[in-house]
């Protein structure tokens, strides 16, 4: 019931979307266009490996987009928006990324109803919007962490001033139904329960943001519920129950940044707990340092990201018949495409705003992996990977 609501809501969203250009000589100023785009090279400096899906030759396929967005403000309570974005990259797909209706009673109070950003992330509205923060790429081993970056639901954000404190508190609630790209292969997903709630506090150039969100998670991984399944048949319950990809997954996150007209430090750490055994528990983190001195500002970035899957040890006997043989060698390599994964990313850049809507970025990232590569994550190993690559990468910023 409320899947339809939401939907009737986004059907409505597009009806009067598309009926703007009929009132728009009538009222012009209500309706506005922006829009962003990007333009990214990138290379890596290692054949045995794919990083962020380049690889040991020039590219500018993986990053590089355009977002269109329009806003038509109906009164002074009401607005809609949409926005659209066209990704050159196949691990995410083109199409419509927002549509909502806001409604706005005062400067301090908002709700917004529709298809927008999950708020997991100090920058989860403007993760496609480069010109918006100061690296090229935003640190990957941390903003790699969420595998989706939108929900349907309702979101609600009110924020007041007290002396010198500026106090943000924001909720959602809503559900994800679609799929994400995960290593080579797209895997549908759904997020029933879907809700967070958010505390952000602003004291002059100090600001801090503690976040929880939480969802039931269903993925569509057929293979691994049917192999559970006969587990559970035979007894073998806990390496059953391992297979599970269904369950509870929470969300914590926290951020401290600082910024005044010449410096910043900027960092977040985030806690993913996966009750299912395909969803891992990830511990990942970043820290940036920059200095501005416009129209230029150089910086410097680490992150981290730790991914552990809590393998239960295989029950099932070798030795004992060749179907068990088969079945227990099937449940190690189901194991074994799940691993777990230490990446960490060191990342030195520049930035010129060439013009007030136009930022030049150049970037070079060293990424270094303890172990084995998870191949679920930024990091692929081709064969014969040494742990270290070096990506370098150029890059355009607009917004118009």
């Amino acid at each position: 019931m409320i899947r339809r609501i939401f939907h009737l809501i986004s059907a409505s969203c597009i009806i009067l979307l598309s009926c703007i250009p009929a009132v728009q000589a009538e009222d012009e100023d209500k309706l506005q266009f922006s829009g962003f785009a990007r333009v990214i090279m990138g290379y890596l400096d290692d054949k045995n490996a794919e990083y962020v899906y380049y690889d040991n030759s020039v590219s500018f396929d993986q990053q590089s987009l355009l977002g269109l967005q329009a806003d038509y403000q109906f009164n002074k309570d009401f607005s809609v928006t949409g926005q659209v974005v066209g990704h050159t990259g196949s691990q995410r797909a083109s199409g419509l990324e927002w549509l909502y209706l806001t409604y706005k009673p005062n400067n301090a109070f908002q709700i917004k109803l529709g298809k927008q950003r999950i708020p997991f992330f100090n920058y989860s509205d403007s993760l496609d919007v480069g010109f918006a923060y100061p690296w090229l790429t935003l640190p990957q081993q941390f903003y790699d962490t969420a595998f989706f970056s939108t929900f349907e639901g309702v979101l609600a954000n009110y924020e007041f001033s007290l002396d010198d404190w500026v106090i943000n508190y924001e909720g959602y609630w809503g559900y994800y139904d679609d799929e994400f790209y995960s290593g080579s292969r797209t895997i549908d997903t759904k997020v029933t329960g879907l809700f967070g709630f958010s505390t952000t506090l602003g004291y002059k150039d100090f600001s801090l943001r503690a976040s929880y969100n939480q969802g039931d998670v269903e993925l569509g991984l057929p293979e691994a519920t049917q192999f559970g399944q006969l587990l559970d048949q035979l007894g073998f319950n806990n390496n059953a129950n391992w297979l599970n990809p269904n369950g509870p997954l929470q969300f914590y996150q926290l951020s401290a940044n600082y910024e005044n007209l010449d410096y910043f430090v900027r960092s977040e750490v985030v806690k993913i707990v996966g009750k299912s055994g395909l969803t891992p528990d990830v511990n990942s983190f970043y820290v940036s340092l920059g200095y501005n001195f416009y129209p230029y500002t150089a910086y410097i970035s680490y992150s981290r990201r730790d991914v552990k899957y809590g393998h239960i040890p295989n029950e099932i006997p070798y030795g004992v018949s060749d179907q068990l043989d088969e079945l227990a060698a099937t449940y190690d390599l189901v194991l074994s495409q799940f691993l777990e994964e230490n990446t960490n990313g060191s990342k030195l850049g520049i930035r010129w705003d060439w013009r007030s809507n136009v930022a030049l970025k150049a970037e070079v990232t060293l990424v270094r992996v303890a172990d084995g590569v998870s191949n679920d994550s930024a990091l692929r190993d081709l064969g014969n990977f040494d742990g270290r690559a070096v990506l370098y990468q150029l890059g355009i910023d607009w917004v118009f």
